[in-house]
């Protein structure tokens, strides 16, 4: 398969097409991970006891890779999120370097419409949702001004201001603390009042699509092909399995864990 000219910004083949090219290229291993979504790539480290050397390793052979495959990692986008749990002050750990440039090390990295901050506590995330949240209510707030009401008016409001207000909260909506989640929920009350009708709360509306979420997951047969292989049976006729699998989708291990994002161009 060959193009001749540049593929449209916006198209469904562009990432398709990017995926495949770099499929070749995958790390997973109980302490680093390399996860990769169309030209959005995060290597994501567990350090333990400071030794650096299999993140650090990751690092280097994607660029080195992406070199050998006409791929330039832009350096000047890249940035590193350094989540470190432990108690006693430690120096911060040298700077990643990518082609003699010095990654950024920031308190926050939006990944996949996602805040993710060195806390963790999602207050970054939670309040960049508001502030979307509230400029999305503003054109809710106008276009019932121009007479429109019913099922129009509420599908605008899952559509657009939902979408918002909800990104992604499945990963967050039973982590932000209370006061952020009452700040959630005066949102969703505001829309609640525009449309004339109860909408479902943050912790609702997060458990329900987290359900829906893990039981998709149980019955995803490339899971439970891959637990087969491990040597268990069948995830759906397995409660032990089906437990095991929560919980490592749920908890992670203690210790200084280190996140780079890595932008392709």
């Amino acid at each position: 398969m060959s193009f001749n000219k540049q593929l449209p910004s916006g198209t469904v083949l562009a990432p398709f097409l990017f995926t495949l090219y770099t499929a070749d290229f995958s790390h997973s291993t109980s302490s680093c991970h390399l996860q990769k979504f169309s030209d959005d790539s995060a290597a994501v480290g567990l350090i333990t006891d400071g030794d650096y050397t299999e993140y650090r390793e990751l690092t280097q052979d994607f660029v080195d890779w992406s070199l050998q495959n006409n791929l330039q990692i832009n350096a000047g986008k890249t940035k590193e999120v350094v989540v470190d749990f432990r108690r006693r002050d430690t120096p911060p750990p040298a700077p990643v370097n990518i082609l003699g440039t010095d990654v950024d090390v920031v308190e926050s990295y939006k990944y996949l419409c996602v805040h993710l901050n060195n806390n963790p506590d999602w207050s970054h995330n939670t309040d960049a949702l508001v502030k979307k949240g509230n400029s999305r209510l503003f054109l809710l707030r106008r276009l019932r001004s121009f007479g429109v009401q019913g099922p129009l008016l509420r599908t605008f409001c899952d559509s657009v201001v939902g979408s918002a207000i909800f990104c992604g909260i499945v990963c967050w909506s039973s982590s932000i603390t209370d006061r952020d989640r009452k700040r959630m929920d005066r949102l969703v009350r505001r829309a609640s009042s525009v449309l004339g009708c109860p909408l479902d709360l943050v912790e609702v509306l997060g458990n329900g699509r987290m359900m829906a979420k893990l039981s998709s997951m149980l019955n995803n047969t490339y899971i439970d092909s891959a637990l087969r292989s491990a040597g268990g049976g069948s995830c759906r006729d397995n409660k032990e399995q089906q437990e095991q699998l929560v919980i490592w989708s749920i908890f992670c291990p203690v210790g200084q864990k280190t996140r780079l994002d890595l932008d392709l161009f």
